[in-house]
């Protein structure tokens, strides 16, 4: 069995969720918190596999919760739950290792399929709380659609990782600065985010580039 802890400020939220995974073959929810400080100390003194867990949160927010369990090296799977989808939480997640996004309306089946995927080592991010080319990873392992990507936009891609500026980007690719910053945002478009620091850190967590 999966053992599962659900972090929610809202009683009604974690009580709906145990009861919508409730009698599943996989999956057993073993803990619940309202907060961030307490699901910290569920995750240092009880063995869970995976954690549910709101975006927005009083005391810690869900991403502060995510920093908290990267910074401690807790060795547990992260999906987080929102209201609604919002690319640049959905890209700052994956820059914290979160394994998965979902909406609070997704039904039973696709929230089990979700957990045990994370429970296996991949990623799972719901199509209609995720950015255009994160969505397409639903039901696909974290490596992520690379054949979506030209070579070009990959190159770019590293470039940005690697620190270089626009004109730097121009200088290798022989383009000119309006076309690289044209470049960057049909990237930013794809990729569903708003800024270089999002792009390199989704794109690493696809494993788009390194």
């Amino acid at each position: 069995m999966i053992r599962v802890a659900i972090a929610d400020d809202h009683r009604i939220i974690r009580e709906g969720l145990d009861l919508l995974l409730a009698g599943s073959d996989s999956v057993e929810i073993v803990a619940q918190a309202s907060d961030g400080p307490e699901l910290i100390e569920l995750l240092e003194t009880k063995d869970i596999d995976v954690v549910l867990l709101d975006v927005r949160m009083p005391t810690m927010t869900g991403l502060n919760v995510l920093e908290s369990i990267k910074e401690l090296g807790l060795e547990v799977a992260v999906v987080m739950l929102s209201m609604y989808g919002d690319p640049v939480y959905v890209s700052r997640a994956i820059e914290l290792g979160a394994s998965g996004y979902l909406l609070k309306s997704v039904g039973h089946d696709e929230l089990v399929t979700a957990i045990e995927m994370v429970a296996d080592g991949k990623s799972y991010f719901q199509a209609e709380a995720s950015g255009p080319l994160v969505a397409r990873m639903v039901g696909t392992d974290a490596r992520g659609p690379v054949g979506e990507m030209t070579v070009e936009q990959l190159k770019i891609l590293q470039l940005l990782a690697e620190g270089v500026d626009n004109s730097g980007i121009a200088d290798a690719l022989s383009i000119s600065e309006p076309t690289v910053k044209a470049k960057l945002r049909t990237i930013y478009g794809s990729l569903g985010v708003q800024r270089r620091s999002e792009a390199v850190a989704v794109a690493m967590r696809l494993g788009l580039i390194t």
